[in-house]
């Protein structure tokens, strides 16, 4: 991509990270360094229709409307106090189906992952790990620089925090397919030590905000500053979405 960057009408930076220390940290040093108004967070396999931005971002203003009285395209991203917002794109709605488009031992995770996220973590998102989500500015930076999780629970983290902090978060279906080439090794082995460690995750989550070993602001109103990441000068023109892959 960096290749052709001059045949895109877009601006985008590639960062590269010294060695691999897990998708969510991946993840987290993209949005620690975005500079949109919004964050978008999709995954690189193109398995949700990007399509589905349009949706996500009616959300996202009916939320900002509801809670703020800001619509999406009056948001400054500079101010104190920014609204806080998450609107994240849901295959709970294709779970019936699963069965058909998705490979048994993909099936087989995602209920059992559900399940345990249920118990431990969060009863109202049905979808916590589905790669497309949209941020505003402000929850991205919020969140993100409180998150401790590397790798692929990250979601699970990022979510808590949002209910933990009274994030405004709405769950939006979107268009899913499953692509081919993943790299998940699913031998016997693989999968028992994957399931241990998102379970393992899901446990530290739980016990370390319940003990109060990892602590956070009450609410968003209790953020006094976005990020010194996110007080860059006025005059550098920001894009209206910065899309995390």
């Amino acid at each position: 991509i960096t290749e052709k960057k001059e045949n895109l009408n877009i601006c985008f930076r590639l960062l590269r990270l010294k060695q691999n220390q897990g998708k969510g940290a991946a993840i987290k040093a993209g949005v620690l360094r975005s500079s949109g108004a919004f964050v978008l967070m999709v995954d690189a396999d193109g398995a949700t229709d990007i399509n589905d931005l349009t949706n996500l971002m009616k959300n996202m203003d009916d939320v900002l409307q509801s809670t703020s009285g800001a619509a999406t395209d009056s948001v400054d991203i500079f101010a104190a106090a920014a609204p806080h917002a998450i609107v994240i794109g849901s295959r709970a709605h294709l779970q019936e189906d699963a069965t058909a488009s998705r490979t048994f031992v993909r099936t087989l995770l995602m209920r059992a992952f559900h399940m345990f996220v249920a118990i431990l973590c969060s009863r109202t998102i049905r979808d916590t790990q589905c790669g497309f989500k949209l941020f505003t500015r402000a929850a991205a930076i919020t969140l993100f620089s409180n998150l401790h999780l590397q790798r692929w629970a990250f979601d699970i983290e990022i979510i808590t925090i949002a209910e933990q902090m009274k994030v405004p978060v709405v769950e939006v279906g979107v268009n899913w397919e499953e692509i081919d080439g993943s790299k998940l090794d699913t031998s016997k082995m693989a999968l028992l030590l994957a399931s241990v460690g998102m379970l393992r995750d899901m446990l530290c989550v739980k016990l370390c905000y319940t003990l109060g070993i990892w602590k956070l602001p009450s609410t968003v109103s209790s953020v006094n500053k976005i990020s010194t990441i996110a007080t860059k000068k006025k005059e550098e023109k920001a894009p209206a979405v910065m899309i995390t892959i």
